[in-house]
């Protein structure tokens, strides 16, 4: 009886120590000059991703896609984002290829290193048992109270892994590795794609993780095909010798955040 007693207080004061979520908000420097990515992280688990043109939003367990028309916005859950651009692909005829090569990728603890005024773990994305391949490392800390920042950074890779799945049979093992170690918490430095520049605690309004106009996957369809259609026509209209004129049907795919390829070398 009392070994239970004592067990049953020791987890009690563990759990009263332990540092609960709050809201934060991260920004990132993007590689090559390309600009900063801004997160923000409620401690509920919403989260947002804004990255010039794109912005990303977790919200009530859903990550969605947050796509500028004109002065017109509008959202769509990624499930429906994918499978539209999908239901485009397959009429037009195009199906998804075999990759052309598929090693196993592992993730290994490294070391430790500070980004900013923080700490965290390195962890090495490289092949099976070839410490020397092609690899990346990502920084991620364990700090609970930045463990949302985790999931609004998991959308970039989660979305990008779903692209791919629309060009590929499969998505990569390589990718699927690196959507598990950024799980394990705040991405603190992300190969040579992202590194953190600040962390600021603070409230963060609900209206900030509002959603436009939410299209589910056929509306959506509809949309980003008039959409391109429209753009032909106005192509057409005015005469562009410029370029070639986008292709019927194109999907309007908002432009993705800098997030490393599935097999980078950068370390």
């Amino acid at each position: 009886m009392l070994r239970k007693t004592v067990t049953i207080a020791a987890l009690a004061l563990v759990a009263a120590c332990s540092k609960a979520p709050e809201d934060v908000t991260a920004t990132y420097a993007a590689a090559g000059g390309r600009g900063t990515i801004t997160v923000k992280a409620a401690a509920n688990g919403d989260a947002k991703v804004e990255a010039g043109p794109q912005t990303l939003i977790h919200k009530g367990g859903t990550d969605y896609v947050v796509i500028t028309d004109g002065n017109d916005k509008f959202a769509a859950s990624f499930a429906d984002f994918v499978g539209a651009t999908q239901d485009i692909a397959k009429a037009k005829g195009m199906k998804p290829q075999p990759l052309p090569q598929d090693p196993d990728y592992e993730a290994v603890q490294v070391g430790e290193e500070k980004v900013g005024d923080q700490k965290g773990t390195i962890w090495s994305v490289q092949p099976k048992g070839n410490p020397n391949g092609d690899s990346i490392r990502i920084v991620v800390s364990d700090d609970s109270r930045l463990k949302n920042i985790a999931a609004a950074i998991g959308m970039q890779t989660k979305l990008t892994g779903a692209r791919m799945a629309t060009v590929f049979t499969s998505v990569p093992k390589a990718e699927k590795v690196l959507e598990d170690v950024i799980a394990k918490g705040a991405v603190l430095r992300l190969g040579e794609a992202l590194t953190l520049q600040s962390i600021k605690p603070g409230a963060i309004p609900a209206s900030e993780f509002a959603l436009p106009t939410v299209l589910d996957r056929a509306a959506l369809r509809k949309r980003i095909e008039d959409q391109a259609n429209k753009a032909l026509e106005a192509a057409k209209a005015a005469g562009d010798k410029a370029g070639a004129a986008p292709a019927e049907g194109a999907p309007a795919a908002p432009a993705a955040a800098p997030a490393p390829e599935a097999t980078p070398a950068a370390k």
